[in-house]
Parts: C-alpha cells; structure tokens; sequence
C-alpha cells in the first residue's frame, strides 16, 4: 500500500514539470510559439515587422536574439511611448517570465527582419531560429499573411 501510494505522489509530481499536452506551432522543451507571422513586402523594402505569441512553461527566459537566412539581421523591438504616440527602440533581449504567455504585436514587443533579401510572397513561410538565454534554440517559420491579418489590424 506504501509502494503504491509513493508511486502516485511520484506521478502528481512530475505531470507538474512537464509542458501541458497543447498543441503548438512550434516546441523545444518548455518554450513553444504560435501565430509566428509576418506581411508581404514589396520590392526595394528594407525591413519587414514580424509577430509571434511566445509560451514559456518553465522557469524564467529570455530571448536573446533569432537568426534569418532572408535578412541581413533580426532585430528585437519594442513600441514604447513617446511625446506625441509611439516610438520603436530595438533591445537586446527579451525577458520570457516563467509559466507566462507573451503576444508580440505592432504597439508592444515584434521582431524586425531588417536588409531583406528579397521580397516576402503570400503564403509563403520565413524560417527562423529562436535564441534563447537558457541555451534553447527553437526552430520557427513565420507565416506570410494578408495585411488585414497582421497583429493588431
């Protein structure tokens, strides 16, 4: 009877450090993407805004950077208040607080695909890799959609 109940507390304890049985765009270990999005640009565009919903189901995080074969850099932004409106002020990081969900959207944190390569099609998807502080790299592809489909549009 001891064994058995030693077994289930060992159970209840571990369902508890494990990631929920979600489905995600995207995992590794416990941090997962969804809605990873961007719009098309046209030729002779420099740089392209970009939106994701980051996850983070275990301890603290922090984005440290992503890697694009289609730009000449990614960057990290944030929209923040200014005077009149907004302004955008790139960043070095991102932090991702444990068990939390963060929304990237136009008036908040994005990423900026900057120096394109050449112009985003419709339908098509922008691979990406996630560089986070704790040593994950997460494979993403952002989706290019419709304008009207952006974040925050």
């Amino acid at each position: 009877m001891l064994r058995r109940l030693a077994i289930v507390v060992v159970v209840l304890l571990t369902v508890g450090s494990v990631p929920p049985a979600e489905c995600h765009d995207f995992q590794a270990g416990m941090l997962a993407v969804d809605r990873a999005h961007t719009a098309p640009s046209v030729v002779g565009q420099h740089e392209d805004l970009a939106f994701m919903t980051i996850t983070n189901y275990g301890e603290d995080d922090v984005l440290v950077g992503l890697t694009c074969a289609v730009a000449d850099s990614v960057e990290l932004r944030a929209a923040v208040p200014a005077e009149v409106g907004t302004k955008t002020r790139s960043l070095s990081s991102i932090p991702i607080p444990a068990n939390s969900t963060l929304e990237f959207k136009p008036q908040g944190y994005h990423v900026a695909f900057v120096g394109l390569n050449y112009s985003f099609a419709l339908g098509e998807r922008i691979a990406t890799t996630l560089k986070f502080a704790s040593g994950v790299e997460l494979p993403v592809e952002f989706q290019v959609v419709a304008p009207g489909e952006v974040a925050g549009k």
